[in-house]
């Protein structure tokens, strides 16, 4: 059997290949721009076939494609979207179309979706603290307001994390909530009891830290994971 995977009638030898073609499509397109060439409608229907809730994205059928920009995590992301026939607009993952979550990394993307809040928080201090900006890793100046992150100190995110779902069930007891088939959707907690309790842990028990946008994309992940980034 080749490897790599087949999209519609096309095979092509990577993963990565294929996620290649959905960034051109959003670069060719710009945000808010409509899908108008038709083998890039064919290729992005096919890819949406690969969904795991391809028919709650679909909804009403398909009308056509879209680049969209949203924020998730305190970052702005640039993505694609469905518009379906009765013209609700749904967003969608190239990624889950590929290799789909598993039902850890979609737990851990909720907990760090539900403290935005908190990050945003200690992002807009750092900002209107009247002291210069300074990596608290590497003590060097951070320039601009694009090239701050917010981070964590020990115990890391993942810590915090692990630590949660441990005393509160594991992770098969964490219910990650129906996505709506609508809109820009995140990855949230069905349970908001418990999603307020992670939060109350998670402000008791974080530190929170100014750093460079390059050192929370390069050495704080290789050490811990995806961070929490917020440009």
């Amino acid at each position: 059997m080749p490897r790599g995977i087949t999209i519609g009638a096309t095979h092509y030898p990577t993963k990565e290949a294929v996620r290649n073609i959905c960034r051109g499509i959003v670069q060719r397109y710009g945000i808010g721009g409509d899908v108008t060439d038709p083998q890039d409608d064919a290729f992005l229907r096919h890819l949406l076939e690969r969904h795991p809730e391809y028919d709650l994205k679909r909804g009403a059928g398909i009308a056509h494609f879209r680049v969209i920009a949203h924020t998730d995590h305190g970052r702005r992301s640039i993505g694609l979207a469905l518009v379906r026939l009765n013209s609700e607009v749904a967003d969608f993952s190239w990624n889950a179309c590929l290799t789909p979550l598993s039902h850890r990394t979609q737990v851990l993307a909720a907990l760090r979706h539900g403290i935005d809040a908190q990050v945003a928080a200690a992002r807009n201090a750092a900002l209107n603290s009247g002291q210069p900006l300074v990596c608290s890793v590497t003590a060097a100046p951070i320039p601009s307001a694009a090239e701050l992150h917010i981070d964590h100190a020990a115990p890391t995110f993942l810590d915090l994390a692990e630590e949660f779902i441990a005393g509160n069930g594991g992770v098969d007891a964490f219910r990650i909530l129906p996505d709506s088939g609508a809109g820009v959707s995140y990855i949230e907690l069905e349970d908001k009891v418990l999603e307020r309790r992670w939060q109350d842990h998670h402000q008791e028990r974080a530190v929170l830290r100014p750093v460079l946008k390059r050192v929370n994309l390069s050495d704080l992940r290789r050490a811990d994971g995806p961070g929490t980034p917020a440009p």
